[in-house]
């Protein structure tokens, strides 16, 4: 052997082990070649093959890694990918390996059966419909807006670097592999854009969305910029027939020269949700729907008019629909194999959950002992922002979690009003829907583990109840209250306290069952006695209204009270008014005060406004200006009309805050728009004196 060939050897050997030293110092999973089986040349550098041990089948990809520059950039994307990996659409990446008696190294990437999204419309552009099309760009949108949530750009969108497994997207972050010329091939760059940055990748974004529609590769466009402008200027119909007008709009708005002028990516995914395609079939866990407003509506009691911007009683016209009362359960941990993360094993004895989802589901639980909708609503946002979590990471989460079957009532319930997420109807009636599955019912229903029994029951129970409001209310599915209501009763008789709440709800409306006050009062009479906090708030409610009963004062007083003190918040809040106006229960302003106080800081608008008023007039509470804006700002954020006013005329007044015009006119004139009346006489004086001076 010649000294020559021994000395590059020996360098060679150097850089092997200071490649793999630095995988080692980096924490990146390095693993023996004889460790895969079955190894078969796929298409250019790509291979698939076999773990031997779990038997999964992955990717793996040649790269060149003796040169510092890719080594380098290896270990930046590794870093950069760990950041993002969470979400189930991101490709997977194992690790690193070496052939055997070479200098190849190969990354371990998660397996995908259908190839590129360009070898896929290539392949299978006249065989898929619009159902699939559109469930590709949502899925597609639905990734980005994640990586935006976490201020994260993807930079190289194309659809080399898109993935289609069993018609589910995967993200590849680690397309820098391929050629150069090669990735580029399949790119158009925003030509307004040097620097990459958010508004880059909703172009890119765009182009994808084109090559979805038109079948064409991007390169058609990079060849030839005239068509994409004369498709921006509209000068010139595409001719795939069947393509929806509303698509076409969001791709040619992606592609807007002014970079600002782009919609954010929660605007291109709210409105790829809004496009429905006749007898469409969205698959499970990756559609979006339309949004809607939430149901829970409010009538507020108002003193005269002198005191117009006084404190209100708080009376919902709505009963909660989603409560259900089940003992503490608790969670032992157990290590699942990942390879049937999305089998329903019954053998699970223990359910393996992170901490944090834990911690949010029996808060889940807990909020239906006691609060309405809306307030759990609120709770579930502020426990996600206390605890510095993001919601759309905690719903991706939630959603490929192993054990995310014992959950999915709660999964359902993030879609449903838009946590993590655009409100999606469709979703939420699947989740729900999986909650209830009468199948999984019959087949695993024998729990030697009371805990999991507990919980098995609780998911399914609040999964029919979800479904039974969603017929109730028309969301996703054809309104019939009458099923609504015979789901409610059917629950009910099985022992569910929420579901016979939501029964007596449907005899105070008179949906799908004929209207009957006096039989409404009558159940949720019984309900409060066995101690259900939002019935005792509804007695309350009906002794306050007189609906199914005389008007009682005291009695309105004692059943809020005692729902008060069993933690419900909109009792809590009428406890004050109570005490405030002397309703049933002699006037003490620092008992109105303590009550608005407890309900204000659990985020009750209408609580936080008469809170602000308490600080106003120094009623139970010495005054203060700046406390008093305080409150009134938190209920104008949180959408109470008569705080936006109060938050509109402190920022004119320069009271409790500094004088700001400009902020002032802003709250007045959000006020104004809702129908407020002072606020349009406000906004008529500043401008009348602007005019003056």
């Amino acid at each position: 052997m010649s000294q020559e060939k021994t000395t590059k050897e020996w360098e060679t050997q150097i850089e092997n082990l200071i490649v793999e030293d630095k995988f080692q110092e980096e924490n990146i999973p390095f693993y023996q070649y004889s460790e895969f089986e079955n190894v078969k040349f796929i298409s250019g550098n790509v291979y698939k093959a076999t773990f031997k041990i779990s038997q999964k089948t992955i990717a793996l990809k040649c790269v060149s890694l003796h040169d510092k520059f890719t080594l380098d950039y290896l270990i930046n994307e590794v870093k950069r990918h760990r950041k993002i990996e969470i979400h189930d659409s991101i490709l997977r990446f194992y690790g690193v390996t070496k052939q055997e008696n070479t200098n190849n190294y190969l990354i371990i990437l998660e397996y995908v059966n259908n190839g590129s999204l360009r070898q896929y419309l290539e392949t299978n552009f006249q065989k898929i419909n619009w159902n699939v099309k559109l469930n590709l760009a949502k899925q597609i949108a639905n990734i980005v807006m994640y990586l935006h949530s976490d201020n994260i750009t993807h930079e190289k969108l194309n659809s080399e670097n898109i993935l289609v497994h069993d018609e589910n997207i995967k993200i590849n972050d680690f397309g820098m592999f391929k050629h150069i010329s090669e990735s580029l091939k399949f790119q158009l760059i925003d030509p307004n854009t040097i620097e990459k940055n958010k508004c880059s990748d909703i172009f890119s974004l765009g182009t994808i969305l084109w090559e979805i529609s038109s079948g064409k590769p991007s390169s058609e466009l990079n060849s030839n910029i005239d068509l994409l402008n004369s498709i921006v200027k509209g000068e010139r119909e595409m001719i795939t027939p069947g393509i929806p007008s509303k698509y076409k709009e969001i791709y040619i708005d992606c592609w807007k020269h002014d970079e600002n002028s782009r919609p954010n990516i929660s605007q291109v995914v709210k409105n790829l949700s809004e496009i429905i395609i006749s007898s469409a079939s969205v698959k499970f866990g990756t559609s979006l729907s339309h949004p809607y407003n939430g149901r829970d509506e409010v009538t507020s009691f108002k003193s005269e008019k002198p005191n117009k911007r006084r404190r209100f009683l708080q009376i919902s016209k709505i009963a909660n629909f989603l409560k259900f009362r089940l003992p503490k359960f608790s969670f032992r941990y157990v290590k699942v194999n990942r390879q049937n993360e999305h089998h329903f094993n019954p053998s699970f004895i223990d359910v393996e959950i992170d901490e944090f989802i834990k911690d949010l589901f029996e808060l889940f639980i807990n909020l239906y002992e006691k609060q309405t909708s809306k307030m759990q609503l609120i709770m579930i946002k502020t426990y996600i922002r206390e605890c510095n979590k993001n919601p759309v990471k905690v719903l991706s989460e939630m959603n490929r979690h192993p054990s995310h079957y014992w959950f999915t009532s709660l999964i359902g319930f993030f879609y449903l009003y838009g946590i993590g997420t655009v409100v999606d109807n469709e979703m939420a009636f699947e989740f729900f829907g999986l909650a209830a599955n009468e199948i999984t019912d019959m087949k695993y229903n024998s729990f030697t583990n009371l805990s999991l029994r507990k919980l098995y029951n609780f998911n399914k129970e609040i999964g029919l109840i979800y479904l039974a409001n969603m017929y109730l209310t028309g969301r996703c599915v054809r309104k019939d209250m009458k099923k609504a209501f015979q789901m409610y009763s059917k629950v009910s008789d099985e022992g569910s306290i929420i579901a016979l709440h939501n029964v007596a709800y449907c005899y105070e409306g008179g949906f799908g069952v004929k209207k009957n006050e006096g039989k409404a009062f009558e159940l949720y009479l019984k309900l409060a006695k066995e101690g259900y906090p939002v019935a005792q708030y509804d007695v309350g409610r009906c002794y306050s209204t007189g609906k199914g009963i005389s008007k009682d004062e005291a009695k309105e007083f004692q059943w809020y009270i005692k729902s008060a003190l069993a933690g419900n918040i909109f009792a809590m809040c009428n406890a004050g008014f109570c005490y405030d106006y002397g309703t049933g229960v002699e006037r003490d302003e620092g008992e109105a005060f303590k009550w608005y106080s407890r309900a204000a800081e659990k985020g009750h608008s209408l609580a936080q406004h008469n809170l602000g008023w308490c600080y106003k007039n120094g009623e139970g509470i010495e005054k203060n200006q700046a406390e008093a804006f305080k409150w009134f700002d938190r209920a104008a954020n949180n959408g109470y009309i008569d705080s936006q006013y109060m938050v509109g005329k402190y920022f004119y007044e320069g009271c409790g805050t500094e004088k700001d015009i400009v902020k002032a006119i802003c709250w007045l004139n959000i006020a104004k728009e809702r129908g407020d009346s002072d606020a349009n006489d406000l906004l008529k004086e500043i401008i009348s004196k602007g005019i003056e001076s």
